[in-house]
């Protein structure tokens, strides 16, 4: 249904056109709206949106000119079709500078009315076709953009992980054959010693495993949010005890400073994930002797948790890029440690679909701290 607001001080003016337009207005093709000036007519513009206005000139408080030039201001859609005297061509031809889009001349023909509305109608909706169309492209040219980042985001993580996972396979291949030839040899203490390079590859291939599934579930959306009160004191000394044969095995003291009955409104799976690979994080970049501290402390609303460590630590330049994979984020550890840095991506989403924040600080020699801050209540 097209809405036309007719502008006119004419009494009359109102009945004839409904008269002329029954069939229209009957069939829900027009919907008409009526005032008597220019000021009255932008009064209801601020509460009713129309298509179509078709005014007088000469009217009094506001003309004709001055309501199009304000018309000009509010909707790029809206057209207007000027009523003038015959041969008043200097107002018509300044109604036209300032933006009409046809005019008629009084006494008014109705059927010439009716031709100029069909005709400014089609205008309109072919404007507002136009406009759909180039909406269309511009979502059409983003989502576009969105395939290309997603295909370069893939080609970079299986590029990452064809060459991650050939070190342990070919690892398992080495040790099988070594393992065969000290059997045939006897050779019980070098079996010992081939058991553990085992043991190692064993878990490193189970951790990126493990994150791959994380990340492939994270990003079809598709990882369970079920938040619930978690102490996060029961959760860091379960995890503590977990890397302790680790950090053992480095010389590296674990320490925990938890203050009391501290806790997070958060997924319990997704909240383990975040400190299992930050402290996973933390062994790997901190030398032999080293320490991690974990602490916990109420911040507001929230609850801070942070993972310090004696490390390596790293340049602001490594800190901006250390959540965007690419096959710089392969890295290796203290000891030969080896990670995809997908790690960290879960840590990031993750703490981001609990409602948290990850901040880092960092030095060269001196090491890093990661501070996870999620929140205590529902939200």
């Amino acid at each position: 249904m097209t809405k036309i607001l007719v502008v006119d001080d004419e009494p009359d003016l109102e009945t004839l056109v409904k008269q002329k337009f029954r069939k229209n207005i009957r069939n829900k093709e027009y919907e008409f709206y009526f005032a008597e000036n220019g000021q009255k007519a932008l009064d209801l513009l601020n509460e009713t949106e129309v298509d179509l206005v078709l005014t007088d000139i000469n009217m009094p408080e506001m003309d004709g000119l001055t309501l199009l030039s304000k018309l000009n201001e509010t909707n790029y859609f809206l057209k207007t079709v000027i009523v003038s005297a015959y041969g008043d061509m200097e107002n018509i031809r300044t109604a036209m500078n300032l933006g009409a889009f046809d005019f008629i001349t009084k006494p008014i023909d109705f059927k010439d009315l009716e031709i100029t509305m069909v005709k400014t109608i089609k205008h309109i909706l072919q404007l507002r076709e136009n406009a759909e169309t180039l909406r269309e492209n511009d979502t059409l040219k983003i989502y576009l953009r969105e395939i290309k980042a997603q295909k370069r985001l893939k080609d970079r993580f299986f590029a990452i992980i064809s060459h991650d996972l050939r070190g342990p396979v070919s690892s398992f291949q080495g040790i099988s054959q070594i393992i065969s030839l000290y059997l045939q040899q006897a050779k019980y203490e070098e079996l010992e010693k081939m058991m553990s390079e085992v043991d190692r590859a064993t878990d490193q291939l189970s951790k990126l495993l493990d994150n791959l599934l994380n990340w492939a579930s994270s990003e079809l959306s598709q990882i369970p949010y079920k938040p619930e009160a978690v102490s996060i004191e029961t959760m860091i000394n379960d995890l503590l005890g977990i890397f302790e044969p680790i950090a053992k095995s480095k010389d590296i003291k674990l320490k925990a400073d938890i203050a009391a009955k501290a806790s997070a409104y958060v997924d319990f799976n997704s909240t383990v994930t975040i400190f299992r690979n930050l402290i996973h994080n933390a062994l790997k970049f901190t030398p032999e002797g080293g320490t991690i501290d974990i602490t916990a402390k109420p911040n507001g609303q929230q609850v801070a948790v942070s993972v310090h460590d004696s490390g390596v630590g790293m340049n602001q330049e490594q800190i901006d890029n250390l959540f965007i994979l690419t096959e710089k984020s392969s890295t290796y550890g203290t000891k030969g440690e080896k990670g995809i840095g997908l790690g960290l991506q879960l840590v990031q989403e993750f703490t981001k679909l609990n409602k948290g924040l990850v901040e880092v600080t960092s030095e060269q020699g001196k090491g890093t701290t990661f501070t996870i801050n999620l929140p205590t209540k529902s939200t």
